[in-house]
Parts: C-alpha cells; structure tokens; sequence
C-alpha cells in the first residue's frame, strides 16, 4: 500500500511540474494544451500535413504543439520561415531519430552541422556540373523508353488493354533513376516489376548489380513510417508493450537496407583499390570514396540512403498526383500537350537533349 502512495504522490508531483513549466515557459505561442509524457500525440492523425493545417486554421501562421515532453514551434509565414532556414542549426537533437540513426548522419535529418555541410558539398559537386545535368537527361529517357516497352508487353499479352498500377510502376522507376545517378549501379527494377506481376510471360531479366529490387522499395516504404515513428512517438510510449513490436520491426527494417547499402559501397571500394586505372566516373559514391578526406562508409550509406528515400518514393508520388490532376482536368492537359509540342516538337519518340 505505501508503494502505491508513493507512486501516487510521485505522479501527481510529475504531473503539477509538467503544467507549472508549461504555464511558466518562455515566450508562450497559441497551441493545444499537451497531456504529460505523450505531449499532443493523441491528437495526431497520421497526416502530418492535414495535422499541421488543422492546428494553423484553429491558432494561426505561428503555433506550438508538444511531442512527448518536448515543444515544437510552427512557423506557416513564409518570411519568417526563410530567416529560420538560413540559421546554421537546421535539425534539433531527437532522442528518437537518434535511435533511428537519422539525427547525425547523412542530409534529411542531420543536426550535426559539420557532417551535413561536408555531404552537401559533395552532392553539389555531383550534380551541378554539365556532365550529370547530361547523364541524367539521357538515362531517364532510356528507362522511360524500357518502361514504355513493357507497358505494351502487358496490352499485348491477350489483345486487351489493361489497367496498370502507375505507382508501383514509378516508384521502381525512380528508385532505378536515383540509384544509377548516384551510383551508376542497375537494378532493373522495371523488369523485375514485370515479371513479378505477369509471371505467365516473363522477359529476361538482366543481370542486376542490384539483387532483390522490389525489397529496397517496400523498405524504403517503411523507411519514412520510421522517421515519422521515432520522431514523434515519445522513449516511453516507443518501448512500452503495445508499441514495442512495431519499434523492433522499423529498425529491423532499417538494418537491413543499412547493410546492404554498406555491401555496395565496400564492393566499390575494394573495385576501386585493385583497380590500376582511374575510375572515370562522375558519379556520387565514387567522389566520396576517392575523396581526399576519409570519410566512413557509414556516413556514406546514410547519404544514398537518404536520397533514395527522396528520389524514390517522393518524386513518383508527386508525378502520380500530377497525372491524377491532368486525368482530371482536361484542359489543362491539353494546355500541357500544346506546350510540350512547342517546345518539343509533335515527335513523341525524338530525344531531348539538355539544350532543348
């Protein structure tokens, strides 16, 4: 019985410090009153930008929302955001995204400044030259065409048009597209994508350098649940029984692309060593392991890794939405067309150059 009074009383001092620092805090901002240890997590939805825009209709362009104990300010003012964005300190700690091995590697999410800058220099270098602006021109037209073709493959099979998943289709070609950019690795993911669903009439597959294709892009799904996860789910709540089980499979996940992302770059590596000729390639992988200053393969892996993440999944979102509104609004795609026939000319199969 003294043990429960004791917990009792314990709790109830926690719970009167919480809301004394919370009355008490410096510089106040409209927001939702936050619950001890889990902040205003009960009030999120999932969304985190229709969880945003909600609070920003109800408080305004400047608000504040707790995850767990800790207060997160939201600026929705653009003029201010820009001051905010040009401060050094671009990503404060997290004890989640530390668990998650976001918060001191690679771009996303980085808050070690030094770290961040040295990998964004390098990105930079990649891909703001000539060359890649040219590379990547003309790969993405290449992969275009080797989707397209399969696409007839699949109308072809019994003479009858058939619907097809365009996001499952981008996300492969975008995660093909980012990985041969940053890599000059193949995949193949699209043919893998092919065979998987039309197993009756399978192509070739090319020999990939990439294995198992499909598993990075259901990972990398995973991937941003992760971060949202670990970013916005309070220590106690992430390790007590209800939510231990879907803890251990994020990070699970992330193992596993973690090394076999590392399995890439120490084959590179070790092409690199025995190779006794210089490697001519502009690609990103191979400047960070040529590069003068010793940089580890951890810290590489988590720079691909986040650039897949953002190369994949976001950019085939963003042009299947895009899709969405043309197939929705015809005047603006015929718009489009009439544009792209100008620039472009009425050839559909022409190339496109980086003059054009």
């Amino acid at each position: 019985m003294n043990y429960f009074l004791l917990f009792i009383i314990g709790l109830a001092t926690y719970v009167g410090l919480f809301y004394y620092r919370y009355f008490t805090r410096q510089s106040p901002l409209p927001g939702p009153i936050p619950l001890p240890i889990i902040g205003n997590v009960l009030q999120y939805t999932g969304d985190a930008g229709k969880f945003v825009e909600a609070l920003r209709l109800i408080y305004g362009d400047i608000f504040e929302f707790y995850l767990g104990t800790r207060r997160v300010v939201c600026v929705c003012r653009s003029e201010m955001a820009g001051k905010l964005l040009n401060s050094p300190l671009r990503v404060h700690s997290n004890d989640g995204l530390d668990e998650y091995g976001m918060s001191n590697k690679g771009i996303l999410l980085n808050s070690d400044y030094d770290n961040w800058s040295t990998h964004r220099r390098f990105l930079q270098k990649t891909i703001a030259t000539p060359q890649s602006s040219k590379e990547t021109v003309e790969f993405t037209q290449t992969l275009f065409q080797e989707m397209e073709k399969l696409w007839k493959r699949v109308d072809s099979n019994d003479g009858d048009v058939k619907e097809i998943d365009f996001t499952g289709w981008l996300s492969r070609f975008t995660f093909e597209n980012t990985l041969f950019l940053m890599t000059k690795l193949r995949a193949h993911a699209l043919t893998n994508y092919y065979n998987a669903i039309n197993p009756q009439n399978k192509v070739v597959e090319p020999e990939g350098t990439i294995p198992k294709s499909h598993s990075y892009i259901e990972i990398f799904k995973t991937a941003f649940e992760g971060a949202h996860f670990f970013l916005l789910t309070p220590k106690l709540l992430r390790n007590s029984p209800g939510m231990r089980e879907t803890r251990n499979r994020l990070l699970s996940n992330k193992t596993w692309a973690s090394t076999n992302l590392l399995k890439i770059i120490e084959e590179r590596r070790t092409q690199i060593v025995k190779s006794n000729e210089k490697i001519d390639s502009n690609d990103l992988l191979t400047k960070f392991l040529t590069a003068n200053e010793k940089i580890s393969d951890d810290d590489i892996r988590a720079t691909i890794m986040d650039l897949l993440l953002g190369g994949t999944l976001t950019t085939a979102s963003t042009l299947s939405a895009i899709v969405y509104y043309l197939g929705h609004n015809p005047k603006v795609q015929k718009r489009m067309v009439q544009e792209l026939d100008d620039v472009l000319g009425s050839d559909r199969d022409s190339n496109i150059t980086i003059d054009q």
